[in-house]
Order: structure tokens, then sequence, then C-alpha cells
């Protein structure tokens, strides 16, 4: 499953993926259900890792959580630039809860 990832391990997965990986796993769902889903963000995460490992990346370099959402960063929401750059301060901004909820769970 392909999904983009950014900062403070929030990501939006690609729908296409997302609903191809429910199909094979006899799961149905808007993408927004999906990304409720623990077994999709398990799945996601272990691509992520195995991604991180063949780029040599370092253990405390990994995510330890991921929050997936269906809405995907653009100019209209205000997370990105006109030119597509990360607006990382309002990415923080709008899922403070999310990113709070990850780091207490990994306490």
């Amino acid at each position: 499953i392909k999904a983009v990832v950014s900062t403070q391990s929030t990501g939006i997965p690609d729908e296409l993926a997302a609903e191809a990986w429910a199909k094979s796993n006899g799961i149905a769902g808007s993408l927004a259900e999906l990304c409720q889903q623990e077994a999709l963000k398990e799945e996601i995460m272990k691509q992520v890792t195995e991604k991180g490992r063949a780029g040599g990346l370092k253990s405390f370099e990994f995510a330890k959580k991921i929050h997936l959402s269906p809405e995907p960063f653009s100019v209209e929401n205000d997370l990105t630039t006109p030119t597509f750059k990360l607006k990382r301060h309002n990415i923080v901004k709008r899922y403070k809860a999310e990113i709070d909820a990850m780091y207490s769970e990994l306490d």
C-alpha cells in the first residue's frame, strides 16, 4: 500500500491501494472508515519500516505510531503551499490531538 507519510507520523493512504488492500482482506468501507482500521495502519507501518530499513535508517529514526487521515494535504485546506510544500506548522496544529494521543500511547 502506498501512503503519503509526513511529519509527526500523519499520513494519507493512497485511496486505490487502500481499497485494493481492503478487498483482499475482506474489509469494506469508505476511505475514512479504512483509515480507522488497525490492520491497515499495521500494514502501512510494516511497509514504512521495510522502506526505512532498505534506506539505511537507524532504529531511532523510525516512526513508532501513525495516524491515517482520508483528507489529502492541499492548498484548499491550508496544509500545503501552492508549490505543494508542506506547511508543517499548520499540519501539527491541525492534527495536534492525534499527535498528542500517539505520544501518550508511547509513554
